[in-house]
């Protein structure tokens, strides 16, 4: 059985690459493709009919087998790919928006979740808050290709969602942790333990990623690598580092995603190879985690699924972040119609996916129901709106733009 869905999730995936283009033309995302295909794929598994979480509960280590590795593969190439210092006007906004207007989203939302359900409890509401933050670009990839749209602002979004999961990601692992610890009474020390193990993460990201450029920088001098080899680069790196911090006590994530801020390789070609071999394994591992969050995931948590869910999903998605957005935009020489744009295009996926995967193995997916529950709500409406939305709103864009100019 399990070779068969293996071949429906590859067939699906030849499907949509084949009419990817006539499919985008038509606002239809690779995500939106792989969430509805597990969906269906889950329908004669019986997996629709299974009791609530049960099917999460059985399959979750082989779920996030990958998930992990797709999580360290993109925090990686994000850090080390994206040239974020040679424009500044991109730089800026992104600096803003994660500096800013992150902390600021996370706030507004914890205190919007607690208002809304106060029984859910602080660090709980923390953790949800946590999930739903970071961004995924690749969600609404025709704001990264609409050239009408202003390069900064384009940019902007763009490393906007290849950083914040990252440093995202030590705050939610240490809310996770309190949580578990709270649940089973743990010892005073588990603060110090969870700081050490990011601390030893970090340390071992900038060595070992500061170590390969080097190493890959006298390579490309001396010639001794050949063509194909540059372009694997990105995801050995991206593997050995974030295995390596594990093995150590250390937190991989933090690590690999240290590892390609640290990575500081001089040559363009090389870095361009990176990239262009990274996007695709990336593409495909990011497929691969959206098809299982629809075959497992969505089927195991939809009867969970309340108004009042629905009711944060929509408060996030269209009113927490773009109001964050545009405060942290005050002062910003960029129109209104920029800054809502800027806002609307925060969509929620593969870092919500992973992160709640990633809880599942720390602490009891059973007691956290409506965590699950609502983030996969907001996932699932991020894709089709966001999916939908993407190429219609640029073309707004760019129409309000020549407007006003």
């Amino acid at each position: 059985m399990f070779e068969w869905v293996i071949i429906l999730f590859l067939g699906s995936g030849l499907v949509y690459g084949l009419q990817s283009r006539r499919l985008q033309r038509r606002n239809i995302s690779s995500p939106m493709m792989m969430v509805l295909t597990g969906m269906l794929v889950a329908l004669p598994l019986g997996i629709w009919h299974e009791a609530p979480m049960s099917a999460l509960s059985g399959s979750i280590h082989f779920a996030t087998s990958f998930a992990e590795m797709t999580l360290a593969i993109i925090l990686f190439l994000d850090a080390a790919v994206l040239d974020y210092r040679k424009e500044s006007a991109a730089r800026n906004i992104a600096i803003r928006l994660l500096l800013i207007g992150l902390p600021l989203t996370i706030g507004v939302t914890w205190v919007f979740i607690v208002g809304l359900d106060a029984s859910i409890g602080l660090v709980p509401a923390l953790i949800l808050a946590l999930i739903v933050s970071p961004t995924d670009a690749a969600l609404g990839r025709p704001v990264l290709e609409n050239k009408g749209v202003p390069e900064p602002v384009r940019q902007g979004i763009n490393i906007e969602s290849g950083l914040n999961d990252g440093l995202v990601l030590p705050v939610f692992t240490t809310a996770v942790l309190l949580e578990a610890n709270l649940l089973s009474n743990g010892h005073q020390g588990w603060v110090a333990e969870a700081l050490l193990e990011i601390s030893i993460g970090a340390v071992i990201g900038v060595v070992s990623g500061y170590v390969i450029g080097q190493v890959v920088n006298h390579a490309v001098k001396h010639r001794t690598i050949v063509a194909r080899f540059e372009r694997l680069l990105g995801v050995l790196a991206a593997l050995f580092i974030f295995l390596l911090a594990e093995q150590l006590g250390g937190n991989g994530f933090v690590a690999a995603f240290a590892g390609g801020l640290a990575l500081n390789i001089s040559s363009d070609k090389v870095k361009d190879a990176i990239e262009s071999f990274g996007e695709a394994e990336s593409e495909l591992l990011t497929m691969l985690t959206f098809f299982v969050f629809g075959l497992i995931v969505v089927p195991a948590l939809y009867e969970s699924w309340t108004w009042t869910m629905l009711v944060f999903s929509i408060a996030s998605l269209a009113v927490l972040r773009p109001l964050c957005v545009w405060i942290c935009m005050i002062g910003s020489p960029y129109s209104l119609g920029e800054k809502l744009y800027i806002g609307w295009f925060g969509p929620r996926g593969i870092a919500s996916v992973i992160y709640m995967l990633i809880m599942a193995t720390m602490i009891d997916p059973g007691e956290f129901k409506p965590l699950f529950a609502a983030g996969t709500m907001i996932v699932c409406i991020s894709i089709v709106v966001h999916g939908i939305s993407a190429a219609p709103a640029s073309r707004a864009l760019v129409t309000y733009l020549a407007r006003k100019s």
